[in-house]
């Protein structure tokens, strides 16, 4: 199995213009998707085997996302712009994360602190969700002496509200716990900050910069257009908010809900969850959303659709495009909703509901639950004197400095509210501009730009694995009621990832040591023809035909049409070269260089194995009776002049080609591409006194290499009934 390297020839380097899959460009924190989805790609099936590689994948996500276990339940950002989404689906990395997570959460417990001096300064950050947190670990790592402020008993924030039925309470406890451990962070909980300037107060204790991150912690009240709807006094009236916290402490009546008709008002994640708990504590839910169901459209409904088909296969009966003009009741207790049309949510200026209030519907209920989405604690902001004359928060959404005070920073919810990932990249961001500041060095830095990768050629894409989940009537519980992925489910997952970045942006061959460094694809414009084969042997939309000029004695004298290969987009995989009738292209260096030169003459099979498809091929006794092995990075690269030489001046009997099964090619048709050759090279063989049936490819996926052995006693059996070559 690969061991992770972790020097600064593997890692990953920043560039003010970085291509990327658009998985990542997607991604908030720009998480590594590509790289660790193909070092699980090549995980051994075993079980045992297989831990210490989760392990060393999961401390490499760690160091930047503390929170991927987090994560591998409730986001799924990454997967609305997956290359897939059209191709068969999105590859489902949220799942992958999770995988992850069930094998690396024990773990964690056993994860030493770091081992930093806190001699840096102190900082506060008032706040204890993914935004805090993520600052409070960032500026730790880096020296700096971090307390978080926080007024509830247990951090995390608006993360807490997640049902324990989508993220089990221990997942996120033994992640926040872990994050504060080992980052040496410590912790005032139960602590509201307050007074007349609670920041000043905390500058006169020595802390020397803020970051604030309190979060949208209040409920937005009811409107209708600008008019409130009210309903103070209303018995059984609540905010979804607060009965998800209530849920989720505990502290809920039993048997309460049971048997009642809930009406659940909003159209949002936090409203599905609400209505999901409610029907688990015995509740009939209704929910009433402003948006339509066609997710496709401006105005359609923006829960995940998870969500929406998850209440629908447990009863929930979801009404669309209608708002709530009136709350009725009787004797004080609340008895149904008056529901205008909603004809429009968004017009151009942004969120700007529209009714038809000549059409109406009435929702009957005996309970309702509010959850249009949150508003900030402007109690806090106002008395540190954060606002500007306008009543708008004065900061700077580039460095999230506060522009009345440079020693305060925001970020999270509380500057722009947005998905648990969004909160923590603003927590990463703030800590740079943090450490900038306290460094006294400026807050301007490169801004750099993320563009999407196009998806790569193919032929042939794989369907999406079907959700695993509990089956409706056995799931009304608090229990996880989606199955994660099992290693050989994740290994296939992972393998179905198009790996659409660029090599510059993944280096996971070089981490898992399939090559000691990246190769370069290199174009002699003496020998290149013009012809263009390359561009079309190339999957990854980086091979195309400029024009050069012709300089003689020193005059542009016209111009000649050449290859050239964009290194920004060049995934290295050695097609063109392969391809290239005029020998114009190679790779450099070329990992199967040093291995062909050292075969000596002598009688035996060669075998040329793709690494990332047979990466066990490592293990040299399943190839203990061949003349050698040559590891290639994939079989597309392989020449018909490499395996004529193998033929004709290193002595072989016979060659063997182990390539990936149909359709999980690294390097997406590699493995059609040598078919192809391999089918004309039958012909060429012939002409060379050599019988076509001493070449054999195989494609196939066989994870523990059972079939080598075999595959080689064959073609030995059938070498040996032909006898030497050109008998």
């Amino acid at each position: 199995m690969w061991q992770l390297r972790n020097d600064e020839g593997a890692r990953v380097e920043a560039a003010v213009k970085q291509f990327l899959p658009p998985c990542e460009v997607k991604c908030p924190i720009k998480e590594h998707i590509q790289r660790t989805n193909v070092m699980i790609s090549m995980l051994p099936d075993d079980p045992e085997k297989a831990k210490a590689g989760v392990v060393q994948i999961g401390d490499y996500l760690y160091e930047k996302n503390p929170f991927f276990t987090v994560c591998g339940y409730i986001c799924g950002i990454c997967e609305r712009e997956c290359n897939y989404k059209t191709r068969g689906g999105s590859i489902k990395r949220r799942l992958l994360k999770r995988f992850l997570s069930d094998t690396y959460t024990p773990y964690l417990s056993f994860k030493q602190p770091l081992d930093i001096t806190k001699d840096k300064g102190k900082v506060a950050v008032i706040g204890g969700g993914p935004g805090g947190l993520f600052c409070a670990w960032e500026l730790s790592k880096r020296g700096y002496d971090v307390t978080i402020f926080d007024n509830n008993p247990k951090l995390g924030g608006a993360v807490r509200y997640i049902p324990k039925y989508r993220l089990p309470e221990s997942v996120l406890d033994t992640a926040i716990d872990s994050l504060v451990r080992i980052g040496g962070i410590s912790v005032e909980k139960n602590l509201k900050v307050t007074g007349d300037d609670p920041v000043e107060d905390l500058r006169q204790q020595g802390f020397r910069a803020f970051f604030i991150a309190t979060g949208t912690p209040y409920p937005r009240p009811l409107t209708l257009g600008i008019k409130p709807v009210e309903w103070q006094g209303v018995k059984n009236v609540e905010y979804g908010l607060t009965f998800l916290d209530q849920a989720g402490r505990n502290e809920l009546p039993p048997d309460y809900y049971k048997g009642k008709k809930v009406v659940v008002i909003g159209g949002g994640n936090v409203a599905f969850d609400a209505a999901r708990t409610a029907v688990r504590l015995g509740g009939k839910v209704t929910v009433v959303c402003l948006e339509r169901a066609d997710k496709t459209h401006r105005d359609g409904i923006p829960a995940d659709i998870e969500e929406i088909e998850g209440a629908e296969q447990e009863g929930i009966h979801i009404i669309y495009s209608r708002g709530v003009k009136e709350i009725m009741s009787e004797n004080g207790q609340f008895t149904k909703i008056d529901c205008p049309k909603c004809t429009c949510v968004f017009d151009d200026k942004g969120f700007n509901p529209q009714f038809d209030r000549n059409d109406c519907e009435q929702v009957a209920g005996d309970v309702l639950l509010i959850t249009i989405g949150q508003m900030w604690d402007r109690s806090l902001l106002q008395n540190a004197g954060l606002f500007d004359d306008k009543g708008r928060l004065a900061v700077n959404p580039q460095t999230h400095q506060s522009q009345k005070f440079p020693d305060v920073f925001l970020g999270g919810d509380v500057r722009k509210v947005g998905f648990m990932v969004d909160a923590m990249a603003e927590g990463t961001q703030a800590a740079d501009s943090i450490d900038r500041y306290l460094k006294g060095e400026s807050l301007q830095d490169w801004l750099l730009r993320y563009e999407a990768s196009d998806a790569p050629v193919r032929k042939l894409y794989k369907p999406e694995p079907a959700a695993k989940w509990t089956p409706p009537d056995t799931r009304m519980n608090f229990d996880m009621f989606e199955i994660g992925f099992t290693l050989q489910e994740a290994i296939v997952e992972a393998r179905r990832c198009l790996e659409c970045g660029p090599c510059s942006s993944c280096k996971a061959c070089v981490a898992t040591g399939i090559q000691s460094a990246l190769p370069a694809v290199k174009v002699d414009e003496e020998l290149c023809s013009g012809c263009g084969i390359c561009v079309s042997a190339c999957n990854y939309h980086t091979c195309e035909m400029v024009d050069t000029e012709i300089i003689f004695e020193g005059r542009v004298v016209g111009q000649d049409r050449v290859s050239y290969t964009d290194p920004l987009l060049c995934k290295a995989c050695g097609q063109c070269v392969s391809a290239c009738p005029a020998g114009a292209r190679s790779l450099s260096p070329d990992v199967a260089a040093a291995v062909r030169e050292k075969i000596h003459d002598q009688p035996g099979i060669i075998c040329f194995a793709c690494k990332f498809g047979w990466g066990y091929t490592a293990e040299k006794g399943k190839f203990a009776d061949i003349k050698e092995l040559v590891p290639v990075i994939c079989l597309g690269k392989v020449d018909i002049h490499e395996i004529l030489s193998a033929f004709t001046k290193k002595g072989a009997e016979g060659v063997l080609l182990l390539g990936c099964g149909q359709g999980d090619c690294h390097f997406q048709d590699g493995n059609h591409e040598a078919q192809k050759r391999i089918f004309i090279l039958h012909r060429v063989l012939e002409e060379f006194g050599i019988e076509k049936e001493r070449l054999e490819i195989v494609t196939s996926f066989d994870p523990k290499g059972n079939g080598i052995p075999v595959h080689i006693n064959n073609l030995k059996d059938r070498v040996k009934s032909l006898g030497p070559i050109g008998r």
